[in-house]
């Protein structure tokens, strides 16, 4: 049971990289077994409790998961990482620059837009004095903040798992039954 189970985490893990663009090595081990016994003859694949709140909607469909942030953050004009995602405490540190500013601001047309907004700035000509700036030109959005949206991509782990059982189970059930045999006191 154990053998099979750890196949078929092998195999959900595999079917995340595949799904998923660049998805962060704490995302590709989204799936564990729990190994059976003599006592407790079932092996479980399951989803790690932090994985799960964000995989479900791409398993079962529904909006994607906020976790503890308010809106998803969209970087814009921000960099991202090799994944793709904002690095950690980007946010605090633009936050921490003079001319950086958290808020919604609504455009000509109307459209309220709320993020991380940059003031281009640039040194004053003449008298050089400490600390001012004047603003030259339009503000720069450098991570907005959006409303959760239904998952883009959908991951069937479900039906992977039963069609990796259907191929697997007999021959990994043989394997084990002729170890049993082998090794059995007579």
């Amino acid at each position: 049971m154990t053998s099979l189970a750890k196949g078929l985490e092998l195999a959900e893990d595999q079917a995340t990289i595949a799904t998923f663009d660049h998805p962060t090595p704490f995302t590709q081990k989204a799936f564990a077994t729990l190994p059976a016994t003599k006592s407790k003859q079932v092996a479980i694949v399951f989803v790690k409790d932090v994985q799960e709140q964000y995989l479900a909607p791409y398993i079962f469909g529904g909006d994607r998961s906020l976790g503890s942030k308010k809106a998803m953050l969209v970087p814009i004009g921000a960099g991202v990482n090799g994944y793709g995602n904002l690095p950690r405490n980007t946010i605090a540190r633009l936050k921490g620059k003079p001319n950086v500013f958290v808020g919604t601001i609504t455009t000509k047309a109307g459209k309220r837009i709320a993020g991380v907004w940059q003031r281009p700035m640039s040194a004053p000509l003449g008298k050089r004095r400490r600390g001012i700036v004047q603003p030259t030109g339009h503000l720069k959005l450098l991570v907005e903040f959006k409303a959760t949206t239904p998952a883009p991509k959908h991951f069937d782990a479900l039906g992977l798992a039963e069609a990796y059982l259907r191929r697997n189970a007999e021959r990994e059930f043989s394997i084990a039954w002729r170890k049993a045999l082998s090794t059995a006191r007579r």
